[in-house]
């Protein structure tokens, strides 16, 4: 406690330097936007000195955290929710990772520097989108402009980081075209304690990185991006997208494997028709994934012939593909405005494993989910009343195919549900929400709502078959799985006047089959899935103050619970204990500055049912500046500036292939930034 005390008393002696700052830059942090839902933009974005999407959102939203696994490609957690339970679109459009244990998560699938803004709504109060049973994250990117710009940023780092990136736009009235790139890599990283991650020991040394492995790269990404815009008249207009992303030489020491290669393919087009107030979207994206253990010990005699010359022990090649159209129209009647539409996507699973000599072949066993949705929202405004309310019915149809099993698990679903399952699933839901809003001055603004959303069962959560070797537990799916139902109520206010603005919301979820990890027996142990009833509740708080037109400072914070309403340890498993996060600022457009400090309290409230760890408090600090000459900006920044050896909250939970190794955040790492743009 007594770095949080002395971290708050540094900001005002630290911000009080010099400069005045435009009360235009910070007008739309100043500016209330939809309940329930936070923005983070381009700027912040490019300035975080990171590449890594989900330690950044981290970084500027107390609700969300991350669960480290390797240098990059770090999963999120909103509200203690995590995997599907969170909807994550890029540019509206659904996409999933291929990687049974999220090497690949969705926030991962684009690059920072193609970034416009990042939208993060909390709640179940989304009926636009199928399956947002804790909230939607949705990454827009940007669009070509007929403006001709040439944006080139250049930023190195401790542990040979590098990121380099261009990005070109122009065109004129009628077409726009756009072209991104982005290269980025990276040694391991060093922990505050000096040591690299790749050299921490596992619990089973067979998991530790081969001595000659050590110092290889931990991630090698490239990212390329293009899109046109067609303006066909002043009421038509064509966007097309298409991205490319290629990553390679991703470690995990959390997991028993690493990423080998990564390839997705995103392409998207859009349609809008402005004087009939029609948006029309199709897309397609999918993702090539290749994970081993090739450079663990445990590669070594299947490497030297001991056992075999394929150079792997284990070996997971995953396919995901997905498909998706969305035609929504808005228009007003009786000064109600009314929002309405129509959505579905194909979305097609499949990995082929091998475990020594196990052939798990169909460990997802070429899953197909098939959703077809329709949804209503309207908003009326009556003067110092708003009510917003939204429905959404969906038809869901899953299905996996017994015949792509291989000859170790063919058996796997016979031996744990004992033919008591079905193999195909057809699932029908409907999502809404009811939201009150009341301002009844011009500072205040009061809110509260009721939503329920559905989404429906992954292909993993159903129909993963993994026969492991020996007395290793199986993996097992659970096709008998009912949807998850989230019912939530939140609560809030906000207040605003000229320099300051705050706002607050506590919330309530009670969810109905909840999906969660459990053990069953057959011939042997197995990990499965099973319904539960499970609630979530919790808070959050942030504050914007600018003082005297000269700097602002920032406050957040976030705490939540989540609990089992049955069971020996009715905690739920990797639920982020209370963080609190203050930044003070300092921008006159020319130059600015910030510091960041985040404090997290110590984990105490964690599943001993599934060896899930306590994890002890923390804080960091962070600090950057830049300044901007002509067309170049330079910016500097240090992560982690006391060089704190720290690990953030996590659990053993990332089966089928944990390691059960706490993996240390980064010890103190310096970048230096060249921003150019003509």
């Amino acid at each position: 406690m007594k770095k949080i005390f002395l971290s708050f008393i540094l900001i005002p002696v630290l911000a009080y330097s010099e400069g005045i700052i435009k009360l235009e830059k910070i007008k739309k942090k100043l500016t209330i936007k939809d309940n329930n839902i936070k923005q983070l933009y381009k700027e912040e974005i490019q300035n975080a000195g990171i590449n890594d999407i989900g330690k950044i959102l981290e970084q500027y939203v107390s609700e969300i955290n991350s669960i480290r696994k390797g240098g990059i490609f770090n999963d999120i957690v909103l509200r203690g929710f995590y995997r599907d339970n969170i909807n994550v679109l890029v540019d509206n459009s659904k996409i999933f990772g291929a990687c049974p244990n999220r090497m690949d998560p969705p926030v991962s699938k684009v690059s920072s520097v193609e970034i416009e803004k990042i939208e993060v709504q909390k709640g179940s109060f989304d009926v636009e989108n199928q399956g947002s049973l804790a909230g939607t994250i949705n990454i827009k990117t940007v669009e070509p402009s007929k403006d001709k710009k040439i944006n080139i940023n250049l930023t190195v780092g401790s542990f040979s980081y590098f990121k380099g990136s261009t990005l070109i736009s122009g065109g004129n009235d009628k077409v726009s075209l756009l072209l991104v790139y982005e290269k980025s890599y990276s040694k391991p990283y060093k922990t505050g304690e000096g040591k690299k991650f790749t050299e921490y020991k596992h619990p089973k040394p067979e998991n530790d990185y081969q001595f000659n492995e050590i110092n290889r790269k931990a991630y090698d990404i490239d990212n390329i991006s293009t899109g046109i815009k067609l303006e066909l008249n002043d009421e038509n207009k064509i966007l097309v997208k298409v991205g490319y992303q290629k990553a390679e030489s991703v470690l995990y020491p959390y997991l028993k494997m690493d990423t080998v290669y990564d390839h997705t393919y995103k392409a998207n087009i859009f349609y809008t028709q402005k004087y009939l107030n029609i948006e029309a979207l199709i897309y397609f994206n999918s993702t090539y994934h290749d994970m081993q253990d090739k450079w663990r010990n445990s590669a070594i005699s299947w490497t030297d012939g001991t056992n075999s010359t394929r150079g792997y022990m284990m070996r997971t090649i995953a396919k995901a593909k997905t498909y998706g159209f969305s035609i929504k129209k808005s228009f007003r009647i009786s000064n109600i405005d009314i929002k309405t539409g129509i959505d579905g996507y194909i979305r097609n699973w499949r990995a082929d494993n091998i475990i020594m000599n196990n052939d798990n072949k169909g460990m997802i066993p070429n899953v197909y989910i098939k959703n077809i949705g329709a949804f209503l929202k309207l908003r009326k405004n009556f003067s110092k009343n708003i009510i917003t309310a939204g429905i959404r019915y969906d038809i869901s149809y899953s299905q996996a195919d017994k015949n792509n099993l291989g000859t170790s698990n063919k058996t796997l679903y016979n031996e744990y549900y004992l033919n008591n399952y079905d193999l195909s699933k057809t699932d029908a839901y409907f999502s809404g929400f009811f939201k009150y809003e009341y301002k009844p001055t011009k500072k205040v603004f009061l809110f509260s709502g009721i939503g329920t959303t559905v989404r429906v069962p992954d292909p993993q959560e159903r129909y993963i078959a993994l026969r492991k070797p020996m007395t290793n537990p199986d993996w097992i799916g659970n096709p008998n799985l009912k949807p998850p139902k989230n019912t939530e109520l939140d609560i809030g206010a906000k207040y605003i006047n000229k320099n300051l603005k705050f706002e607050t919301t506590t919330f309530y979820s009670y969810v109905n089959n909840y999906i969660y990890l459990t053990k069953i027996t057959a011939t042997k142990q197995a990990t499965s899935y099973q319904n539960i009833d499970a609630k979530f509740y919790g808070f959050d708080f942030s504050a914007i103050y600018n003082i005297k037109g000269f700097y602002f400072v920032e406050f957040g914070g976030a705490y939540q619970i989540g609990k089992k309403t049955s069971g020996e340890d009715k905690d739920i498993a990797e639920i982020p204990p209370l963080k609190l996060r203050a930044s003070i600022n300092f921008d006159d457009t020319q130059k600015f500055a910030r510091l960041d400090i985040i404090h997290a309290f110590k984990q105490t409230k964690v599943d001993s049912t599934l060896n899930e760890q306590e994890t002890s408090e923390w804080t960091t600090i962070n600090i950057k500046g830049g300044y901007k000459y002509k067309n170049f900006s330079f910016i500097s920044g240090i992560n982690n500036l006391f060089n704190q050896t720290y690990y953030t909250h996590l659990s053993y939970l990332r089966d089928p292939f944990s390691t059960g190794m706490k993996v240390p955040e980064l010890g103190r790492f310096i970048y230096i930034s060249v921003v150019s743009k003509f």
